[in-house]
């Protein structure tokens, strides 16, 4: 969000080209950028953002910006005056710029993932408020080349007329300078917009493909039970036999106790794969959940 202060201008004049032999005024530019911060606190997204809603940057409840860009400009001027008109001699513009930008009170108590996250959003902001400190300067810069590339004269013997002439050509600038303030910012709030309702699918993609993952896990585990049931029951059958016959099994029990073990054999040697199966798709279940928390988190910084 950018605030900027201007003067109130009000007056027409008349603005030609350079005849021949005729001077365009001198025009000196002066600017300076000054940087302040304020102090964020908080230990995660929400904490953050509540903080920076508290300072109520930029004046408009409910709206608060994270960074804000002030500027004035202000102006000096030298003419020569006839019986009938004023002429601009020299021009002095002064640019002052006031970039309030962010800056964490207490970094050392939030967890690295916050540090980062909250790195890569300062970062941000520093970036999109010397974006409209840019916006700013281009508009004084396309001043100087209107007034060096122009004789500026107004009727009127009073050096006020071309006083008044200059404010008027500030304020023009200055409404062009504003739409392209406001341009950048409609153009940033689609970014934003944009990048959350990315995350927001890949979220959902991401819930879908859990809840995939979590049915297959839940079939998984009936089928690793109902294995370890089977093999517990043949099992229990083998230890019946041993305990009616001993080590010494009739013909037909022992044919039964072969064909019990070997249900047991291929029951273990199914359950195990069953169980390696799962535990593969355990590991890529909780990467799975890994990701979802960091787009969760992208998400939460993503204003």
């Amino acid at each position: 969000m950018t605030r900027h202060a201007y003067p109130i201008l009000v007056a027409a004049a008349c603005l030609i080209a350079v005849p021949a032999g005729a001077t365009a005024p001198l025009v000196r530019v002066d600017t300076d950028v000054r940087e302040q911060y304020y102090d964020v606190y908080g230990t995660n997204a929400d904490e953050v953002f509540a903080s920076i809603q508290r300072q109520g940057l930029g004046g408009k409840a409910g709206l608060a910006a994270s960074g804000l860009t002030e500027s004035e400009l202000s102006f000096g001027l030298s003419t020569a005056t006839t019986s009938s008109s004023c002429r601009l001699v020299e021009l002095n513009l002064r640019a002052n710029v006031v970039v309030t930008l962010p800056k964490h009170a207490q970094p050392r108590h939030v967890d690295e993932n916050t540090r980062r996250q909250w790195a890569a959003y300062e970062a941000l902001i520093e970036f999109h408020e010397y974006r409209h400190v840019e916006i700013e300067f281009q508009g004084v810069q396309e001043l100087q080349e209107r007034f060096e590339h122009e004789t500026i004269e107004a009727t009127g013997a009073s050096a006020d007329t071309c006083n008044r002439f200059v404010e008027r050509a500030i304020e023009e600038q200055a409404q062009l300078t504003r739409q392209r303030h406001d341009a950048f910012h409609a153009q940033e709030s689609r970014a934003v917009r944009d990048a959350q309702a990315a995350l927001l699918r890949e979220i959902k993609t991401t819930d879908a493909e859990l809840n995939r993952q979590k049915r297959e896990l839940d079939r998984l585990e009936d089928q690793v039970a109902a294995y370890a049931e089977d093999r517990a029951r043949y099992a229990a059958a083998l230890d019946e036999l041993a305990a009616h016959y001993g080590n010494t099994l009739p013909p037909f029990e022992f044919a039964r106790a072969q064909e019990l073990a070997a249900e047991v054999e291929v029951l273990t040697d199914q359950s195990n794969e069953l169980v390696d199966t799962r535990n593969e798709l355990v590991t890529r279940y909780n990467e799975k959940v890994g990701a979802r928390a960091a787009l969760a988190t992208r998400l939460s910084w993503t204003r």
